[in-house]
């Protein structure tokens, strides 16, 4: 688990790339931007909590950049940027491309 700490503004592209290890991560309401390919084949991240205050626009996320190397397994991204979407915790099941917002 990884909890990226209040203040903190941008994740580097690939930052955690390929971190199979990963399970769960937190995002802090100052980060505004996602870099290129971070979380990709991240096959493990299973919860990633967005907190209160996160407004992560669709330009914060830069996988659309590279639709080869995207941001998050499945349709994070896009159920994130959705109606209803923004801050709150999305779990998906283990290898699943579909998140769901508790």
């Amino acid at each position: 688990s990884v909890t990226i700490l209040e203040g903190v503004t941008s994740i580097g592209s690939e930052a955690f790339m390929k971190c199979s290890s990963l399970a769960s991560i937190t995002i802090p309401g100052s980060l505004t931007s996602i870099g290129d390919g971070a979380f990709y084949e991240c096959s493990n991240l299973a919860s990633v909590t967005f907190a209160a205050g996160s407004n992560i626009r669709e330009a914060g996320f830069d996988a659309r950049l590279s639709p080869n190397y995207p941001n998050f397994p499945g349709d994070l991204r896009g159920k994130y940027l959705a109606r209803g979407g923004g801050p709150g915790t999305y779990t998906r099941s283990s290898g699943g491309s579909t998140w769901t917002k508790r």
